[in-house]
């Protein structure tokens, strides 16, 4: 799990391709070589919502990233991160029970000194997908669903062909993950994603298109998404809609309040609408909040009920730790 507060113009704030790693602790730089680390730990106790569902110790996530950057000079950079996790491990939740690669991926950055383009890069390698940025959830764990995209399973992939483009108010993402059909990792199937994104005024917008067909499948599937927030200060609100051609559509509504510096109260209702006869649509609400401790902007506590409307189903509730550097 990821503490997804993803507003539309999350993407805007970090461009984890231009190898941007925020709050990471420098290890060494020197004759514009720079190597960085950083982590992301949350441990929570949680009970999912469902049928005879048990209390239990959640790692979400147990992460170490590692980020080098190259200044080649007249503002163009080479990058690369590693990143793994260690999630498997502390659940005993696969085989191995060791570190598992999260991303791993190089590339090329500009940075031009004037004029509309605020920076540009292509990466090459194993991240997250031009979707990934779409979406509004402010669910610290999905309830239902959180958009159509997620539903897909193509969130990332390890042949991935990625290219961003910052415009100031306007950000383009685009990527391709190769078919590789021959190779061990076919089995992300192929998919070519954008994503546009841009704010004015507190108003923030997102589009989203992808063609996807899945590993072994006959036909490809569309699958777009359009969102929209407004944040006045004291309160945002943002909607989300999504749609997997021919299968079912995800609609998203996120109301967050701010309480201080140090605090923000979320709600969210989710709704999946299935095309399929015989099908039941399911429907699901979560309440959350999230404190900072002033001393240190990057320690967290937060705490999250949830509810689906399936049969029987049992209110879900977590509580949990982050720590970030």
């Amino acid at each position: 799990m990821k503490i997804k507060s993803k507003s539309i113009f999350t993407g805007f704030v970090a461009l984890a391709a231009l190898a941007s790693v925020s709050h990471a602790a420098t290890v060494l730089e020197k004759d514009g070589f720079k190597y960085q680390i950083k982590g992301d730990w949350q441990v929570q106790l949680r009970q999912d919502p469902g049928v005879d569902q048990d209390l239990d110790v959640e790692y979400d996530d147990l992460e170490i990233k590692n980020a080098i950057t190259y200044d080649l000079g007249n503002g163009i950079s080479a990058f690369g991160e590693l990143d793994f996790g260690f999630k498997n491990a502390a659940e005993k939740s696969d085989e191995d029970e060791g570190p598992h690669l999260e991303e791993a991926y190089v590339g090329l950055a500009y940075k031009p000194s004037e004029g509309a383009l605020k920076k540009a890069s292509i990466a090459v390698g194993q991240t997250g997908n031009a979707a990934d940025e779409f979406g509004i959830s402010k669910a610290i764990e999905t309830v239902v669903s959180e958009d159509a995209f997620d539903d897909s399973g193509t969130l990332s992939g390890n042949d991935m062909i990625k290219v961003e483009a910052d415009f100031g108010s306007v950000m383009l993402v685009a990527s391709h993950e190769l078919s590789a059909d021959s190779e061990k990792s076919d089995e992300d199937g192929k998919f070519t994603d954008v994503f546009l994104g841009g704010e004015l005024s507190g108003l923030a917008f997102g589009l989203a298109y992808q063609n996807f067909e899945a590993f072994g499948a006959d036909d490809d599937i569309n699958i777009m998404g359009i969102s929209l927030s407004y944040d006045a200060d004291v309160v945002e609100v943002a909607a989300d809609y999504s749609d997997a051609e021919d299968d079912h559509t995800v609609i998203n509504i996120v109301v967050a309040v701010p309480v201080g510096k140090t605090t923000e109260l979320a709600a969210g209702y989710v709704i999946t609408d299935f095309d399929e006869d015989g099908v039941d649509n399911v429907t699901g609400w979560y309440v959350n909040a999230t404190y900072k401790f002033p001393a240190q902007k990057n320690v967290s506590v937060f705490a999250e009920i949830e509810q689906d409307d399936r049969d029987d189903s049992d209110m879900g509730y977590l509580a949990g730790v982050r720590l970030k550097f």
